[in-house]
């Protein structure tokens, strides 16, 4: 319960801090683990793309399944850096109904996104 008023506070004081701050917040909540999939969750609409990356990299990393839909919706952000790191959390939580987003993702703008889309697909077939 201790870790959980720690991540309250971390998502409460996000209006006072700058993009570096809050990135290192999320940062932060990633050691926590499962119980910080929701409040990863809402950095992930970050303003700061690092912000938003931070918070995909965790939950890919945490794996849990409940960051799925929101990761997909994260192929589509503005910034190549957030979309490569959906690809790479999709990919990490091992989900098959990414099969489809992650084929899309091989016609992304970006050559890196599109690279590692691909890559991803090429590591679902394998299994």
């Amino acid at each position: 319960m201790g870790g959980e008023k720690s991540m309250r506070a971390m998502v409460e004081e996000r209006s006072e801090q700058t993009e570096i701050e809050r990135w290192k917040a999320v940062s932060e909540l990633r050691k926590m683990g499962r119980s910080a999939v929701e409040y990863l969750i809402i950095n992930l609409w970050d303003n700061d793309n690092w912000v938003r990356m931070a918070a995909v990299d965790a939950l890919g990393a945490i794996g849990d399944k409940r960051a799925y839909d929101h990761l997909v919706k994260m192929l589509d952000d503005q910034d190549h850096d957030v979309r490569f790191a959906s690809v790479i959390a999709l990919g990490e939580l091992g989900d098959t109904r990414a099969l489809g987003p992650l084929s899309k993702a091989c016609f992304d703008p970006n050559c890196y996104v599109r690279t590692i889309a691909e890559e991803t697909l090429e590591k679902f077939n394998i299994k």
